[in-house]
């Protein structure tokens, strides 16, 4: 059975093409975030033009809108798959658009383990 374990609790490692930009990052697993998948805006390329705006209501109860963009994000050696990825905040965030594909193991603490 294919998995994927994470030492780095609770981060995901995963890798990330937006256009012909590829990235290999570690993202924050936040089940209270309902998108996809977030990084910060500079992590765009400038030549990408977004799909979309989305709008999302912060942890503090405001109300922002930024961009989203079409990726492809890979877990480990899980099927990649296409997601939209919003620019905004100052760390990457894994949320319940990944998340809900997978059956997750948080693991009292020490490892996150992904399984399809």
């Amino acid at each position: 059975m294919q998995r994927v374990i994470s030492a780095h609790f609770p981060y995901l490692p995963l890798r990330l093409q937006v256009g012909q930009h590829t990235q290999t990052l570690e993202a924050l697993l936040d089940t209270g975030f309902d998108g996809a998948l977030a990084v910060p805006p500079d992590w765009i390329p400038d030549t990408e033009q977004p799909a979309d705006y989305l709008s999302w209501t912060l942890a503090d109860g405001s109300a922002v809108t930024a961009a989203a963009y079409v990726g492809i994000v890979e877990i480990g050696a899980l099927p990649p798959f296409a997601v939209l990825v919003t620019a905004l905040g100052d760390e990457p965030l894994v949320g319940r658009g990944v998340s809900d594909r997978f059956s997750v193991t948080l693991d009292h603490g020490q490892r996150v383990i992904i399984e399809p």
